[in-house]
């Protein structure tokens, strides 16, 4: 384990090249980079968001307002959460949306994920016309929210 903590720890450093390729790459997709706040003097990697450009708009052109929530653990050497938003095609397909890396799934880290995706997807009027459907994740069960 330490063999591969050590070779990957040049990859966060790396972070914001990934960023920007994926914006050179894929223009009008968001991608967000976070920080950890807590730690001034080194730069500690904390969340980042990623809607490709195709995703949002295919997801606008041609699906139903119905978006899923969800977040799973990441294993392996570096923890985290994975949260995604998915909706569902004309042929009743899974069709990805967007996604985010957390350091944890809490309140705060779901309201960030939904924050970017409220822009990414246009959604206004609280949501009126859209349906979200989870499985009551961790973070979620506080007061829902839009902002």
């Amino acid at each position: 384990m330490e063999k591969i903590i050590d070779l990957s720890d040049g990859e966060y450093a790396r972070v914001y090249d990934y960023q920007l390729e994926l914006l050179r790459s894929n223009p009008g997709s968001t991608i967000a980079v976070t920080l950890n706040p807590e730690i001034l003097h080194i730069n500690v990697f904390e969340r980042m968001y990623m809607c490709l450009d195709g995703c949002k708009k295919g997801f606008l052109a041609g699906c139903r307002r119905v978006v899923g929530l969800d977040g799973c653990f990441l294993k392996g050497a570096f923890k985290g959460q994975l949260l995604c938003a998915i909706g569902r095609y004309a042929n009743n397909q899974m069709y990805p949306i967007a996604w985010a890396i957390v350091e944890v799934e809490s309140y705060e880290s779901w309201y960030w994920f939904i924050g970017f995706l409220q822009k990414d997807l246009q959604i206004n009027n609280n949501g009126e016309g859209w349906l979200f459907i989870s499985d009551q994740q961790e973070g979620l069960l506080q007061d829902w929210l839009f902002l």
